[in-house]
């Protein structure tokens, strides 16, 4: 699949100048840099066309008939049930669902008292915000791709596109700020992350199992991927102390989406997006307030069915949500783009060195090798049980570049994703003014998972709150953990200090075609 979105348009002269360069490899390091050919060019090309045309038809067929638009953005539970859509279906409908405007009357919003001085009720959505209001959120967007287009679609946000979290719906000041990440390379992450969990509750089953048997009380080291999350101690009674592990909450769930590693899934993060910054409630939620699995609080104070209170019942059901995780795990991976001049590419290998001098891949981890590439996603609402689920293998389906397969079978694949999935002391300079919950469990204000650095060049500004502009802002405010790293960056020599920046900028995005 190829899906036009970034920075450039095609010319002519560009397919000749790709003839002249076929490739770039550096000598002494396994990375390279591949043109693409002129049927790439031309597939890639009328793919762009296909989508503005499709596109401008929407727009057209919206205006005559408002909601239109969004008939062709979305696949009901009912449809997916047929099973006759493919993956490149999916993703097409959620290309179109990501960029989608939604509005009031699609549940855009909220009708709820005390929000900007409105009146409540059904005609008060959508109540937008600047800052959110406690753990309830916004809204403060239309779309997803509102805050997700800085280096081409499915990218990171602005600045002034930061997000004000738990305020009290008016002044900044007090607010948890995120800026938006990246959304590229998510499928392989939430793989990961299922198979690293699913590892630690080996970890922890074996030593209930040591436990009980020997009537005495166990510790045993706690490893993913190679990886350390510190030590469990398993209690004769089957009970375990989870005191001393370290990079995850005490359930030993691997987090790996948001600034802090709050979510363990896709799915369940594209619901709390929906919510916090939509105002769009999923119908699984709404279920679930209806049975008193979850507290009213986080979505408002109008009855179940349309809770917060804005006069739309269905806003995102089951099929929506689907759909969104199939788009985001067919999304394409960053790749390490090294650059093609000479003088810097030697500063390019030079700067790799330099990133293990100073320990940068103690946390940020080259690569992670994955086992099963497949993720699932299912339906949630009560009525739905019975409803296939939706399989996506992150390593062949969706757009290219993919991880790879790191044998000739196709038995594991690596992941480039520049993180080890855990979270870290990070010192106070870069703390949170209030804890987060993961897991029933508070994530300290100090402590942040280490963000994936593929895709770096192209995701300024960087931190979670956007506050430094450059890479190399970024790395002097690391403190806690990172603390040895960061001085050694500053006390390198210039020459060394800026081979590293040239390096850290070659983790990039490919560059694709955009339509006139």
């Amino acid at each position: 699949m190829t899906r036009l979105g970034v920075t450039f348009v095609a010319t002519l002269c560009f397919a000749c100048d790709a003839r002249m360069q076929l490739a770039t490899r550096t000598s002494d390091l396994d990375e390279q840099l591949t043109i693409p050919s002129d049927h790439d060019l031309e597939l890639e090309i009328d793919d762009a066309l296909g989508k503005k045309h499709r596109e401008d038809l929407d727009r057209a067929l919206d205006a005559r008939e408002p909601g239109e638009q969004l008939e062709h953005a979305q696949l009901s539970q009912l449809a997916l049930d047929r099973q006759v859509f493919t993956l490149d279906d999916l993703f097409r409908v959620g290309d179109d669902l990501f960029a989608y405007q939604f509005r009031p009357e699609q549940g855009l919003g909220n009708g709820l008292a005390g929000h900007v001085g409105i009146e409540a009720g059904p005609g008060a959505a959508p109540n937008l915000r600047r800052v959110q209001q406690n753990a309830f959120g916004g809204p403060d967007a239309m779309s997803c791709g509102d805050c997700h287009a800085v280096g081409g679609d499915d990218g990171a946000g602005t600045l002034t596109q930061n997000t004000y979290f738990r305020g009290d719906g008016d002044r900044t000041l007090e607010s948890d700020v995120r800026n938006a990440p990246a959304v590229l390379g998510l499928g392989p992450i939430q793989a990961l992350a299922t198979e690293m969990s699913s590892e630690l509750a080996s970890g922890r089953a074996a030593a209930i199992v040591m436990a009980t048997t020997a009537g005495t009380s166990v510790t045993v080291p706690l490893t993913a991927k190679g990886l350390s999350f510190g030590s469990i101690t398993a209690l004769p009674d089957g009970t375990v102390d989870a005191s001393h592990v370290t990079g995850v909450s005490p359930d030993l769930v691997v987090r790996p989406f948001g600034w802090k590693g709050h979510q363990p899934t896709l799915r369940e993060m594209i619901k709390e997006s929906f919510r916090v910054h939509l105002g769009i409630v999923s119908l699984v939620d709404q279920q679930a307030v209806r049975d008193g699995r979850v507290s009213s609080s986080l979505y408002g104070d109008g009855p179940w069915y349309d809770v917060d209170n804005d006069g739309a019942n269905i806003e995102v059901e089951d099929g929506m949500l689907s759909t969104m995780v199939a788009y985001l795990s067919q999304l394409e991976i960053p790749i390490v783009q090294p650059p093609d001049d000479p003088s810097l590419l030697d500063r390019f290998a030079r700067g790799r060195a330099v990133f293990d001098q100073v320990q940068c891949g103690t946390c940020h981890v080259r690569s992670l090798t994955l086992v099963d590439p497949i993720v699932v996603t299912h339906a949630e609402q009560t009525e739905n049980t019975a409803s296939p689920t939706v399989a996506i293998d992150v390593a062949r389906a969706g757009m290219r570049p993919k991880i790879q397969a790191i044998d000739l079978i196709g038995s594991a694949y690596g992941v480039p994703l520049f993180s080890d999935l855990r979270r870290h002391e990070m010192g106070t300079e870069l703390a949170s003014p209030v804890e987060q919950i993961a897991g029933g469990a508070p994530i300290p204000k100090t402590q942040w998972l280490t963000r994936p650095l593929w895709g770096l060049a192209d995701t300024a500004p960087y931190l979670h709150d956007g506050r430094a502009p450059t890479i190399s802002d970024a790395v002097r405010a690391h403190g806690g953990e990172a603390q040895a790293s960061r001085d050694a960056f500053v006390a390198l020599p210039d020459d060394d200090r800026s081979a590293l920046l040239v390096y850290l900028l070659s983790l990039a995005r490919t560059h694709k075609l955009v339509a006139p």
